[in-house]
């Protein structure tokens, strides 16, 4: 608890610094000794010499006293006949009482103005009008679930925000009284997560209550609030704050630079993912240098931000790592905190909300618990079609059958579209969608026609347009231009796998449509993971699925463009045993995201080539034949598994002209095996990595065994049983065998295990080590 004295040199300086910045000729001012006694400050401008005292008592015998004070300084002042004026500021936390103005008024002699810090302030900037301006404009990606205003119709619910683990090996959730607690006095945050994980919401409410503790005087410093999407190519501070001011209609952007350069600001800064568009074309090689040009802007601002705190936010692997993160914002010594999904708690609390949510019926452990969905979902009324289905076992199967419910229902709704054509829409627009930075959007309303003539064969009438506009799975991008984007990425997946399905069924007929066409060559990623397990899972209850395969490849190879369903071929062959007998290449193509597995069992891919292509992550197990691998050719890899260097790679595989990042011998993860721990505990923190970090879809019970060696494999079958057991993992039983399932709603239990596994407090580790 501070004492009334440092309380009241706090004020001081804090009066000071608006002094300073209010008058710069005056900058290296401050407090001075003027007959012996000490003055708050004294400022000489080019004009008038400024007299200040401050305090943060209320007493009209203080405002008495410092007046007689201000006064005596004045007239001593004028006596030496200078051709500047004196001038007086008696200067009040709180605003000036009624006594105090009286004292002022008579013992000022009308040359002492008595004010309250916020009006002080409020001659370098007019701080309630800027942010009065500001809850008039967008804060994000946030918006009403229903009607897309901007201004959302739930109240914010409180989500975690988990940090990396501690020195200590604790980790320590954070919450939004926390961070704002903590930008106020100068700390750096960078929030990420998932789209639609409540990241721009978290952000808005740290605004409101910044807001609040500002105009009930409890800090001096105010929110900027500033959206990245509307600063593209900016590269000076100066130029993004004048540009800010003027997109929210504030009428002094020169006043908000003063501010911000006196350090009476908290930035909170949204959406660094959403400056500009990466691709691998041209620049492949050069992904990091990309990312730091096009933040050069707002990283010279978080730079020349001194002393002010900063909370930056935009998508999770956005940047490699934290490190380039924080290079790339500019951000010293920040902490990195991931949205959580909601608890149980939280879940029930949030659609307590939703009239028609239905909680009763329970969820599937597939459907992910992030705002966006879930309220999308419960605005929709589309929660109760999962009532009968909560045992689906992932989201492959779950999504599919959920927009089959729900477009079944439409089929209902609409007079002269079927529910398989708006089906069929909405997966041509996910084909569209693929060429965007993260694959779910922003469509325009001229693509979203586009997509329609095609499918049906005519031009949107007003039926049509209506359609459009309500397609279940979409959700308000921008209401002023009505785009759209996807409200989750697994159900956007799962439309992507069936448009490639029609590909592989039928290349000839999948040409013929210019949207796809146009789409297919301006992507320059693969499918993801749920879209290449449904495209396999359905080739596989078909008859021919090598066949199938076989024939989109030769088709492939008699064209010279369609780049993008070249990669989607090869990772549906990199990630099945459906095996290639022609020659296939694949070039120019980001397979960052794709989890690359080679090992013995694996079907011969040595007909593959990979050219020009850009890899994260590779595992090659010791054991297997390298006559079996693909050929890689000026290929960018970040991290090889199972190898230790490039001379350990296949000479006639991986050319000399292939770079390569790092390298690791142990096949199942440096940090994991650096830890003096039991063989029982590396296998199920290898396993939960595997399930939680890898691939949240589920991985097959064989590819739990893979990167292990023999003692590790042995305690694969009793790590299943203890992690079934214990509620982090099920199983479930396919024709091509048994697939284990994260169980989501662990999500948090397992960051810890992962992060401290002894200190983390489950029961869990403690089974493991006694396997061993």
């Amino acid at each position: 608890m501070l004492s009334e004295g440092q309380k009241n040199n706090d004020f001081e300086n804090e009066v000071r610094r608006i002094a300073r910045a209010k008058w710069p000729f005056a900058q290296y001012s401050g407090s001075m000794i003027l007959d012996g006694r000490e003055r708050d400050g004294v400022f000489e401008t080019e004009e008038t010499v400024h007299f200040i005292e401050a305090t943060v008592s209320r007493s009209a015998e203080k405002a008495k006293d410092d007046s007689k004070k201000i006064f005596r300084a004045i007239a001593e002042h004028n006596k030496k006949g200078g051709l500047k004026n004196g001038g007086g500021w008696f200067i009040t936390k709180e605003e000036p009482t009624a006594d105090q103005r009286k004292e002022v008024q008579e013992h000022g002699k009308g040359q002492v103005k008595a004010v309250s810090f916020s009006q002080f302030q409020q001659s370098l900037i007019d701080v309630r009008a800027y942010l009065a301006c500001r809850k008039n404009h967008g804060f994000g990606s946030v918006q009403d679930f229903i009607s897309g205003e901007k201004t959302p119709s739930v109240p914010f619910i409180e989500i975690g925000l988990t940090p990396r683990a501690s020195e200590d090996g604790k980790i320590n959730t954070l919450f939004v009284n926390d961070v704002l607690t903590g930008a106020i006095t100068g700390e750096h945050y960078a929030i990420t997560g998932q789209y639609g994980a409540g990241k721009s919401m978290s952000l808005r409410e740290i605004f409101f209550r910044l807001e609040e503790n500002y105009i009930k005087n409890r800090s001096s410093k105010f929110p900027v609030y500033i959206n990245l999407r509307e600063h593209s190519g900016q590269r000076d501070p100066i130029e993004i704050l004048e540009r800010h001011a003027r997109s929210i209609g504030f009428e002094s952007p020169s006043s908000l630079i003063r501010a911000w350069r006196a350090g009476f600001v908290v930035l909170l800064v949204d959406g660094f993912d959403e400056v500009t568009s990466l691709g691998v074309q041209g620049s492949w090689k050069k992904l990091k240098d990309l990312r730091m040009r096009s933040l050069e802007g707002i990283r010279k601002l978080h730079r020349e931000s001194i002393g002010i705190g900063i909370i930056a936010c935009g998508r999770s692997h956005y940047f490699e790592n934290d490190n380039e993160l924080c290079n790339a914002l500019g951000l010293f010594n920040a902490k990195v905190l991931s949205v959580d999904e909601f608890t149980d708690e939280q879940m029930k609390n949030f659609l307590s909300r939703f009239p028609s949510s239905n909680q009763n019926n329970g969820f599937p452990d597939w459907l992910p618990t992030r705002p966006l969905l879930l309220g999308y979902l419960a605005s929709k009324g589309l929660l109760s079609e999962l009532g009968e289905k909560t045992a689906l076992p992932d989201a492959v199967d779950g999504w599919d059958y959920l927009l089959e419910k729900i477009y079944q229902r439409e089929g209902l709704i609409e007079t002269n579209l079927d529910g398989a054509t708006l089906r069929r829409i909405l997966e041509r627009t996910a084909t569209l969608a693929r060429s965007t930075e993260d694959g779910l959007g922003p469509i325009t309303r001229t693509d979203l026609f586009s997509v329609f003539t095609e499918v049906c064969g005519y031009e949107p009438d007003e039926q049509g347009v209506l359609a459009i506009q309500r397609l279940p799975g979409l959700g308000i991008y921008r209401a002023e231009d009505e785009s759209r984007c996807f409200v989750d990425s697994e159900l956007a997946d799962v439309c992507k796998g069936h448009e490639l399905l029609r590909f592989l069924e039928d290349p000839y007929d999948s040409v013929k449509e210019s949207v796809w066409v146009g789409a297919m060559n301006s992507c320059d990623r693969p499918v993801g993971e749920i879209a290449t397990n449904l495209a396999v899972r359905r080739l596989k209850m078909g008859a021919d699925a090598r066949g199938i395969i076989r024939q989109s490849a030769a088709f492939l190879n008699s064209r010279e463009d369609l780049a993008c369903v070249r990669g989607d071929v090869a990772v549906i062959l990199l990630s099945s045993d459906i095996e290639l007998d022609i020659d296939f290449s694949v070039s120019e193509i980001n397979f960052a995201g794709v989890l690359l597995e080679f090992h013995r069992n694996m079907q011969n891919l040595s007909r593959l080539q990979l050219s020009h292509c850009l890899f994260e992550n590779i595992l090659i197990e010791s054991d297997i034949d390298p006559e079996i691998l693909p050929y890689f050719d000026y290929c960018l890899i970040d991290h090889i598994s199972g190898r230790i260097s490039s001379k350990d790679l296949p000479n006639n595989k991986f050319m000399p002209s292939c770079e390569f990042g790092e390298f690791d011998s142990a096949q199942t993860g440096t940090a994991i095996r650096a830890v003096q721990i039991s063989t029982g505990e590396k296998v199920l923190l290898v396993t939960l990595r595997k399930l939680f970090v890898q691939s949240l879809s589920g991985r097959a019970e064989n590819a739990l065994y893979r990167g292990l060696d023999v003692d590790e494999r042995r305690c694969v079958p009793d790590i299943l049983k203890l992690l079934k057991r214990k509620g982090l993992a099920i199983d479930h039983t396919r024709g091509d065998g048994v697939i284990w399932l994260p169980v989501r709603k662990a999500m948090q239990r397992v960051k810890r295990i992962l992060s401290t596994p002894n200190e983390s407090g489950e029961d869990v580790v403690r089974e493991a080590r006694s396997l061993s």
